[in-house]
C-alpha cells in the first residue's frame, strides 16, 4: 500500500472542505496517512501493479473480464469500433445514451474485480495519477451521494467498454468512464497508439472516505492534486513580465476541448512560447503535463512526455484569472504541437461555496489512435513518411494507390478504412511495395494504415477526388 506525506492543512481541508489553496501551503508539522492505494486493495482479484505492463497484458485482462460475463452481457460490452462510438464519454453523471458498455454496479463482486483489472493494467502505476487517480475520482462521486448529490453519483455508476475485439493484432479502443471522468485508451497491432482523450474532474477537492466501496473507509484522497501542484508551480515559475505575455484577456467557465469537441483545435496558438523560457522554467511546463500524461501505462508516458519536450520550442503555455487555482473562472492551457491540456476551476455543484476542477488531455496525432480526425499533424505522420508513401494523392476515383515501403517487409498487411473507421479493405503481402485498389470509393477522405513486421503500425490519410 502506498503511503504519502501531506501537509497538515490537507487534513483540515479534508474535514473542513476548505479552499484548495490550503493544501499548497507551506507546512507547519507533517504528518503520515494513507492516500488511496495504487492497488485496488478494496477489490480482489485486481494485481498490485509496480511495473508497466504490455499491451499484451491489457488484452489479458479484457479476456478474463469477457470469461466472467454472460453473452448477452459481452454483446454489451463489445461494441463498434467507429468515429460515432468512440465519442460516447462524458463529463456528466452516466444518463441513458451518454455512454457505452457495461455499468459496474450491474456486474456481480468478481466481475467488476475483472473489470478494474483490465483499467489497472492500462493505465500508469504512480501515486496519484493512473489507475490510482481512477479510483479517486470514483470515491468522490461516493462523498457526492453522501453529502446531498442524490442517486446520479456513486463509485458504482462507472461503465468500461470495448470498442472492438481486445487483440493484439487488431485496432481496438478501452472506454471506462462515468462521472467527472472519461479514460480512452486505444491499441492496434500490439501498441498503444492513442492514450487521449482523457477528461478528469473533482468535486469536491479533497475528502476521506466514509464507505470502504473503493478504498477502507478513512483513506485521504486528493483527486488531480498533482496535475493542480504542477500547474501552479509551472505558473508560479514565470517572471511578472512573462505572466504578462502568458495571460489571456478572455474569461473561461470551463475547457474548450470538452466532450462533443473532437478537433475543434485552435487555430493559432496564444500565450507564452516555451521557447523564451529558461531550462528550468521549461522543466516545470514538462513537469506540468506529466499528471496526465502519467494517466497512460508507464513506458507510453515516458515516450510521450520526452517526445512532448522534443516540441517545447514551439509550445505556449497561457492562462486566465487569478493565477493561483482557487477561484472560479481560474484556467490553465498548454497548447504544443501534440499536446493539448486544460485546467478549469468552476463553481461547486454538490459543495456550492467551493471551487472543483475540470481538466481534459488531448493529442492532436493521438486522440483515438489518430483513426478519425482527418489533419492530423505530428508522430503520426512522421512515423508513416518513414515507414511508407503512397501515390498518387489525390487520388482520382477508380486510380490504382502505389504503396511504398521505405524497406522490404517479411510479413506486412495494409487496412483501408473510411473516416468512420469501417475497415473497407485489408491485404497481407510481403516484399516493399503493395497496389491498393480504390475502384468503387466515393469522393473524399480515407485512412490507409500498414503493419510492417514488428514496427508500430502507421497510417497515412488520402484523398479520392
Amino acid at each position: 500500500m502506498n503511503k504519502l506525506v501531506l501537509v497538515a492543512p490537507l487534513l483540515l481541508a479534508a474535514s473542513a472542505y476548505e479552499k484548495v489553496v490550503d493544501f499548497f501551503a507551506p507546512p507547519a508539522t507533517e504528518a503520515t496517512v494513507t492516500l488511496a492505494p495504487a492497488a485496488a486493495a478494496r477489490v480482489a482479484g485486481v494485481r498490485d501493479v509496480n511495473t508497466t505492463t504490455s499491451v499484451a497484458d491489457v488484452v489479458t485482462a479484457a479476456n478474463a473480464f469477457m470469461a466472467t460475463l454472460s453473452s448477452s452481457q459481452q454483446a454489451t460490452l463489445v461494441q463498434t469500433f467507429n468515429a460515432t462510438n468512440v465519442q460516447k464519454w462524458s463529463n456528466l453523471p452516466v444518463s441513458p445514451g451518454s455512454r457505452l458498455g457495461l455499468q459496474l454496479s450491474t456486474l456481480t463482486a468478481t466481475q467488476q474485480a475483472a473489470a478494474l483489472a483490465v483499467v489497472q493494467a492500462a493505465t500508469g502505476t504512480v501515486a496519484g495519477d493512473g489507475f490510482n487517480e481512477v479510483q479517486q475520482i470514483r470515491a468522490a462521486d461516493d462523498n457526492l451521494t453522501a453529502n446531498g448529490g442524490g442517486s446520479a453519483y456513486g463509485s458504482g455508476i462507472y461503465l468500461i467498454a470495448f470498442l472492438g475485439t481486445p487483440s493484439t493484432t487488431g485496432t481496438w479502443m478501452l472506454q471506462f468512464g462515468g462521472h467527472h471522468l472519461a479514460t480512452n485508451m486505444t491499441f492496434s497491432n500490439g501498441y498503444v497508439t492513442g492514450p487521449t482523450p482523457k477528461f478528469e474532474a473533482t468535486e469536491p477537492l479533497t475528502f476521506t472516505t466514509t464507505n470502504a466501496n473503493v478504498f477502507p473507509t478513512g483513506t485521504a484522497c486528493a483527486p488531480l492534486s498533482n496535475e493542480a501542484s504542477a500547474m501552479l508551480a509551472m505558473l508560479n515559475g514565470l517572471t511578472t513580465a512573462q505572466r504578462s505575455t502568458a495571460r489571456l484577456t478572455q474569461t473561461f467557465n470551463d475547457i474548450v476541448l470538452g466532450p462533443g469537441q473532437d478537433g475543434n483545435f485552435p487555430a493559432t496558438r496564444v500565450g507564452l512560447q516555451c521557447s523564451q523560457l529558461t531550462t528550468a522554467q521549461q522543466d516545470l511546463v514538462v513537469a506540468a503535463m506529466a499528471p496526465w500524461v502519467q494517466d497512460a501505462d508507464d513506458a507510453t508516458a515516458a515516450s510521450l512526455l520526452a517526445y512532448y519536450r522534443t516540441q517545447l520550442a514551439d509550445t505556449y503555455i497561457a492562462y486566465s484569472g487569478t493565477g493561483n487555482l482557487t477561484s472560479t473562472g481560474d484556467y490553465v492551457r498548454i497548447d504544443g504541437p501534440n499536446v493539448w491540456i486544460e485546467f478549469a476551476c468552476q463553481s461547486g455543484v454538490v459543495y456550492r461555496n467551493q471551487i472543483h476542477y475540470h481538466t481534459i488531455w488531448r493529442d492532436r496525432a493521438r486522440d483515438y489512435g489518430g483513426n478519425f480526425y482527418t489533419t492530423v499533424t505530428g508522430t503520426q505522420v512522421a512515423r508513416a513518411a518513414q515507414l511508407f508513401s503512397v501515390y498518387p494523392s489525390p487520388a482520382t476515383g477508380g486510380e490504382v494507390l502505389q504503396v511504398k515501403l521505405a524497406a522490404p517487409a517479411t510479413t506486412a498487411t495494409y487496412t483501408l478504412r473510411n473516416v468512420a473507421g469501417q475497415t473497407l479493405s485489408r491485404q497481407s503481402f510481403r516484399g516493399d511495395a503493395v497496389q491498393v485498389p480504390t475502384a468503387g470509393l466515393a469522393a473524399g477522405t480515407y485512412v490507409l494504415s500498414l503493419q510492417a513486421d514488428d514496427k508500430a503500425p502507421a497510417t497515412h490519410r488520402f484523398v479520392v477526388k
